[in-house]
């Protein structure tokens, strides 16, 4: 059987020629002869090669792009395992304190050493019970409090990246703060916001994951609220 010339398509629309082809994806199985003629798909940096040159071409660049996202998935478990561990010797220092004060005092001081952050903040909104008073984490809950940091306390979500500049007055005393991550506080339903920020405006940005940073603040608000009760 001689075989046919591809100059029967050359009447043919292309569409005509693409849904034939679809509609026969063994074609070349068929007639491997031709393949090593098509030498009409042009390369996107050179002259033109045959199709299996072509095929090959797609399937090293489809390679390519698989092994980037297995290695971009390897690295954000990575971060995941790290942010984890940081997560669980704060989670330890702090269950392991014998009084209100030092309670808050390992609280930054181990969020400041596994984060590097260059300014935290703790703002509770309630009136604390009498082994807290005075303590200035905790503030007066008014609307000004609810106009800033509303998706935050009504609708529990961690909020990453950069803050207006109203929010970072009220948490920040550093005009410096280019970047934050807010995590609310409080169980079952948040009653403050613990804030890190930093400088860098990387640091902290929208598209971040924060299924571990609510982990911590729930963990946090449990232990908290141990301290909390009359």
């Amino acid at each position: 059987m001689s075989t046919p010339s591809l100059k029967i398509f050359e009447n043919l629309p292309e569409s005509a020629v693409v849904d034939y082809l679809r509609q026969h994806p063994d074609f070349f199985t068929r007639h491997e002869e031709l393949l090593a003629k098509m030498e009409v798909l042009p390369s996107p940096k050179g002259p033109a090669i045959s199709l299996v040159e072509r095929q090959l071409t797609v399937l090293r660049e489809e390679n390519r792009q698989l092994q980037h996202k297995f290695e971009s998935l390897i690295a954000i478990a990575q971060k995941n395992e790290q942010l984890n561990q940081r997560i669980q010797r704060i989670v330890a220092a702090l269950a392991s304190v014998s009084s209100p004060e030092e309670f808050f005092n390992t609280l930054y001081d181990c969020i400041q050493h596994e984060f590097n952050t260059d300014a935290l903040v703790v703002r509770l909104f309630f009136s604390p019970n009498a082994s807290f008073a005075g303590r200035p984490e905790f503030v007066e809950y008014d609307a000004q409090v609810f106009a800033l940091f509303e998706t935050v306390l009504e609708h529990n979500q961690t909020l990453c990246g950069r803050l207006t500049s109203e929010q970072t007055a009220y948490l920040f005393s550093n005009d410096q703060i280019n970047s934050a991550v807010l995590i609310p506080l409080g169980v079952p339903k948040p009653q403050g916001i613990l804030g890190l920020g930093s400088q860098e405006v990387s640091r902290f940005h929208a598209g971040m994951s924060t299924d571990l940073l609510r982990y911590m603040g729930e963990l946090v608000s449990h232990l908290l609220k141990w301290w909390l009760r009359d």
